[in-house]
């Protein structure tokens, strides 16, 4: 499966991108864009001007989150790196997404690296960061996932027995680039903590905003207080809205996008 994006430009523009990371359970396809409830969530964004880049990423059960991870990061140093022609700003990105979505979203927020100025393929030689990021129900810490102190690998093999393959790691040889699966143990758990947002929480991670309902059962809203909590601490613009009464994918949760959309004019558009 290629890596793909669909780029939505709203007129006028006010010259920032933001990447949406399409994805519902690590699957990500062409078809959720074109759904109606897509439309809803990112139309708050292109009516504050905002260019929207849609990123299809490798789904599972063939790609894992090490591949879904790489696949946004080179989104994102591809649109920087074809910021004139998209007709935005290449130091002014956000980054959002819902659920899984935002898992992946937050990884590459709270991990923003810089490119490789000796790579042959100009994208690489691209910075990943972004300026700001604002997520729905995101899982942010993998190792421990809701108030058990399980991971969610633990979980899901308490639930059924089995393990998503979004989760299923592997360990990738430098000389021969094969790669050798990952067994339940401590290695998974080092992959967990490695891919968990909260792991990489520093000073220098950009403006974030989290909308969670506070029934959330499928991904607990203790996920985003941890987040938010990390944030706080280390003086990063940072805000939680907790939803009362509500699950997951609440009814009406993408009008709340009108949220992140103000969250992204206070932190990203210039004062004139």
């Amino acid at each position: 499966m290629a890596l793909t994006m669909e780029v939505f430009a709203p007129a006028p523009r006010n010259g920032i991108g933001v990447v949406w990371v399409v994805s519902s359970s690590g699957r990500s396809s062409r078809d959720q864009t074109l759904q109606e409830s897509f439309e809803r969530r990112i139309a708050p964004l292109l009516e504050h001007g905002y260019t929207v880049f849609a990123v299809i990423h490798g789904s599972a059960p063939i790609f894992n989150l090490q591949d879904q991870v790489n696949d946004v990061r080179r989104a994102v140093r591809f649109v920087r790196h074809r910021s004139a022609e998209f007709g935005v700003d290449g130091q002014r990105l956000a980054i959002s997404g819902s659920s899984a979505g935002g898992l992946l979203a937050l990884i590459v927020a709270m991990q923003g690296r810089d490119g490789d100025p000796t790579a042959d393929d100009a994208v690489e030689r691209e910075s990943s960061s972004v300026q700001a990021v604002g997520c729905f129900f995101p899982p942010t810490d993998l190792v421990n996932f809701g108030g058990s102190a399980e991971s969610i690998v633990e979980l899901m093999q308490k639930r059924d027995g089995s393990v998503d393959p979004t989760f299923q790691f592997y360990d990738l040889d430098a000389k021969t680039g094969v790669r050798r699966s990952i067994p339940a143990g401590e290695d998974v758990s080092r992959m967990l903590k490695e891919y968990s947002p909260v792991t990489h929480v520093t000073a220098g991670d950009p403006p974030t905003i989290l909308i969670h309902g506070d029934e959330d059962k499928a991904v607990p809203v203790q996920q985003s207080r941890r987040l938010i909590e990390r944030l706080n601490d280390v003086n990063v613009p940072a805000r939680l809205v907790v939803r009362g009464g509500v699950g997951h994918a609440y009814p009406g949760w993408e009008a709340d996008a009108s949220l992140i959309a103000d969250w992204f004019d206070a932190h990203l558009r210039r004062v004139r």
